[in-house]
């Protein structure tokens, strides 16, 4: 039987919204009901009823915009269960969305027939001094603030790995191993891997490199007493100041992500790096 699907969609965003006209089209010509996330500006979408993924999301949810769209979406849901995802890329960049716009109608299609492969991707609980923060996706980095130099001290299951001095650390997800990791110098790593990179920024030891450990592992941020004040970014949308003596922990999350993808395993290198090459 039909039932409701939810759509989040990209905000000040022409193209978004033209998407969002052929999804709820489509949604609607099948008998479905429309659910619009309650962080969506009105125009066309007021008259539909609304949701909050964070708190109530229906079974199927459409996400429609870009990398940060969607992972301001996945960090609201907190350690809730995930409702099945798809997404549309709006816009240039979307390294993380699947479906093209041209492609819309047919994938939504697709989507409620259940034609798709549903992909797991693992997520990360961050604690500040103890304090849980939120669950990344995709990374989270340490970062000295004002341009000074960063002491950290970084340890895997207890057990020194580390010690760096230069821009910080960011500890990233197979997912996001393409985006700050991989521009620090880090590997491009195939998400069906259940591994975390973490990569040294810019260290002034330049034996350093990338060291990719098991995703089960819990990993730990010291910032030295030693260190100028740092700053923590997860997924570049929640941003936490970190004094020196302070402590980052990430450890797996116990509720993943889970993603409808379309042919997303077919050619996905060669897809990988077009994008990586016309991100500009």
């Amino acid at each position: 039987m039909p039932s409701d699907v939810g759509i989040v969609v990209k905000r000040n965003s022409s193209i978004a919204e033209e998407i969002a006209r052929i999804v709820v089209r489509e949604l609607e010509r099948e008998g479905y009901g429309v659910l619009v996330d309650t962080t969506v500006e009105a125009g066309f979408l007021s008259e539909y009823r609304r949701f909050d993924v964070g708190v109530n999301p229906p079974e199927r949810v459409i996400v429609i915009g870009g990398d940060g769209t969607l992972l301001r979406t996945f960090l609201r849901l907190g350690e809730m269960d995930s409702p099945l995802f798809m997404t549309i890329k709006a816009g240039k960049k979307g390294f993380l969305l699947d479906v093209e716009r041209y492609e819309a109608a047919e994938r939504v299609r697709d989507f409620l027939a259940g034609n798709y492969r549903e992909a797991e991707y693992p997520r990360f609980r961050v604690y500040v001094n103890g304090d849980a923060k939120a669950c990344m996706f995709n990374d989270s980095a340490i970062t000295a603030n004002n341009a000074k130099m960063a002491r950290v001290h970084v340890l895997v299951d207890g057990q020194f790995a580390m010690n760096i001095d230069g821009d910080g650390v960011v500890v990233s997800t197979t997912a996001g191993s393409t985006a700050y990791s991989l521009s620090s110098g880090g590997p491009v790593v195939d998400p069906r891997l259940g591994v975390l990179v973490v990569t040294p920024l810019n260290p002034v030891q330049l034996f350093l490199r990338s060291i990719i450990v098991p995703e089960s592992s819990r990993i730990t941020v010291e910032a030295s007493v030693y260190s100028n004040p740092l700053i923590l970014n997860i997924d570049g949308q929640y941003i936490y100041e970190l004094e020196p003596g302070g402590v980052v922990d990430i450890e797996v999350c116990k509720s993943p992500v889970r993603i409808a993808r379309f042919r997303w395993w077919e050619g996905y290198y060669e897809r990988l790096y077009t994008r990586l090459l016309a991100y500009w």
